[in-house]
């Protein structure tokens, strides 16, 4: 694997650059150790984000062939270009759980890998030069930056997986009118040795109303819904981009099975594949440069869509049908693919505190996940030849 090296973006702003390169050391560490706890031997490791896969499809990527001058940029130079793809779709959950778990909805996930892009990436994939399109069906991130994703970890690691609602422990002060004087002691405690500024506290506040936004959020086939980038990225030298893909038109089922499978989501894609109809996403972008309040560095902050509206630059195009997308071939291909926002052309490099931290959690995962899943396949002949030799 390969890196170019990156400079300074003009458009973000490290308050302190030592600190956050602390966090992010700290971060990766944390995501590595979680992994081996989720998963301990001999159980195959996945993913530490989106680990729930619904499917991989095939599809093709063109930009379109009256694509104004203006967005002619990286990837999108060359008017009327088709590249191959894959796309992933998951659940975002750090755990592979039911579609809807405990009757709440979840985050779900679209990943889009432009095959052979040509000319230098950032990070490249296993050798090739692709590039990757990380998106949710939300607009903006749960968590603004490196800071709040390291504190939610710590509370993941040495609480539980379940305990992730502990993060929003100092909105209790505000919120809970019966708190007992020893838990606003416990509180107010924690608040001190982690450091928890009002700003902090004001970010949980928006933290909590986007999760519940997600938590109430039906999603009946995750090819029929449109997702985002949420995290903002450089559209060229001198202007920033987020992106999104939209279905062009109604996919069914539109509706949730009653009551719902656990896998409902996998069950709607593979009936979907097996049909003859293609279906095609708009690939959309919103592009600023005007000012210096672009959210950047908060990547709960959202740019409305009245004021920076989506303009279509190029379309996905999945054929059908793709009736072996549930064979364990597929499911196999699938889990071996490694997705980042740094598999990119410099042009369109990640920015922002949380992008920043994807470079080097997303490395980390996924080289613990691809190690194992290489010895493993040893340790298992090593296993049975030793379980023969004992008892015949």
């Amino acid at each position: 694997m390969s890196q170019l090296n990156v400079s300074r973006c003009p458009f973000e702003h490290i308050q302190n650059p030592e600190q956050e390169a602390e966090q992010i050391a700290e971060t990766t560490d944390l995501t590595v150790k979680l992994l081996d706890k989720r998963y301990p031997p001999p159980e195959q490791i996945l993913r530490g984000v989106h680990p729930k896969s619904h499917g991989c499809v095939k599809a093709t990527f063109t930009i379109n062939p009256d694509i104004a001058p203006e967005f002619q940029v990286g990837l999108f130079t060359e008017a009327g270009k088709q590249f191959d793809a894959f796309i992933r779709f998951s659940n975002a959950a750090a755990l592979v759980r039911p579609d809807i778990d405990g009757g709440k909805h979840g985050s779900r996930g679209m990943a889009i890998k432009v095959l052979d892009v040509g000319g230098e990436v950032l990070i490249d994939d296993n050798g090739a030069h692709n590039q990757d399109f990380l998106m949710i069906n939300q607009s903006v991130f749960a968590f603004a930056n490196t800071e709040d994703y390291l504190r939610l970890d710590k509370i993941l690691f040495e609480r539980g997986d379940d305990k992730s609602a502990e993060f929003f422990a100092p909105l209790q002060l505000q919120l809970n009118p019966n708190i007992t004087e020893e838990e606003r002691r416990r509180i107010l405690a924690y608040m001190e040795a982690e450091n928890i500024s009002d700003e902090a506290v004001q970010r949980m506040a928006n933290s909590a109303k986007i999760i519940g936004g997600i938590q109430s959020t039906p999603v009946a086939n995750s090819l029929g819904i449109q997702y985002f980038s949420a995290a903002p990225f450089l559209f060229g030298a001198d202007r920033v981009m987020k992106f999104s893909a939209k279905p062009c038109a109604e996919v069914p089922p539109t509706e949730i099975p009653n009551p719902p499978p656990d896998n409902y989501l996998r069950d709607a894609l593979t009936e979907t594949m097996r049909r003859n109809e293609p279906l095609h996403f708009d690939f959309m972008l919103q592009v600023r440069s005007d000012g210096d309040d672009l959210g950047i560095e908060n990547a709960s902050s959202e740019w409305k869509e009245s004021d920076y509206p989506f303009i279509s630059v190029a379309k996905i195009t999945i054929p059908a049908p793709q009736s072996d997308v549930d064979s364990e071939e597929n499911k196999a291909h699938c889990e071996k693919l490694a997705f980042t926002p740094w598999h990119s052309l410099p042009e369109h490099q990640p920015i922002g505190s949380i992008n920043r931290l994807r470079k080097s959690v997303y490395q980390a995962s996924a080289e613990h996940r691809l190690e194992q899943a290489e010895t493993m396949p040893f340790v298992v002949r090593l296993l049975e030849k030793l379980f023969k030799f004992l008892f015949g």
